[in-house]
């Protein structure tokens, strides 16, 4: 009888051992906040109204094929807000040198045709420098509105605030809080 209870032991020794659930359950260094590649898009001052959802990094290949084609891309990172279930993103770039940046923004707004009515691009200021609005239409409901972007370079950098609405003034808020 003993040596079933001892082998019995043994056993459910074994399977504890073998399936992990003796590990603790927080790796030994725990995650404190996200890994980005890029500073900038997790504000640290939240503009009013806002929701930070999360942030991720970008593949090279995915900034290429969405906002430029060009040389000298080294890392991206999007970070995602919500205001008034709106989505909004700002996107950072870095880019190997400041020219590199120069050029992406170039190729950026190259992308554009003109408008039929108005100016797609609108030079703007905030934080010191200047930056792009450029605007775009989308058919919501039948009717053409207009969506808003907000692009400039700092240094290396190259810095994308956009959102699903018609109010450039909001874009805009989100852009001044970088602080870039």
């Amino acid at each position: 009888m003993n040596m079933k209870v001892l082998m019995v032991s043994l056993i459910a020794l074994l399977l504890v051992a073998m399936s992990g659930c003796t590990d603790p359950a927080e790796p030994e260094d725990p995650i404190t906040a996200a890994n980005l590649s890029v500073d900038g898009v997790v504000l640290e001052n939240v503009p009013e109204g806002f929701d930070y959802l999360g942030a991720h990094s970008l593949e090279v290949e995915d900034v290429k094929a969405s906002y430029a084609d060009v040389t000298g891309i080294v890392e991206a990172s999007e970070g995602i807000y919500q205001r008034d279930s709106v989505d909004y993103f700002i996107i950072a770039i870095e880019l190997e040198s400041s020219e590199a940046a120069e050029e992406l923004v170039t190729q950026y707004k190259a992308g554009f045709v003109p408008l039929a009515n108005g100016d797609r691009f609108v030079e703007e200021s905030f934080n010191g420098h200047d930056a792009t609005r450029v605007t775009k239409y989308i058919t919501s409901n039948g009717e053409q509105v207009p969506r808003y972007h907000y692009v400039w370079t700092n240094e290396n950098f190259v810095f994308l605030v956009k959102g699903n609405t018609d109010d450039n003034t909001i874009v805009m808020d989100l852009a001044e809080a970088t602080g870039f």
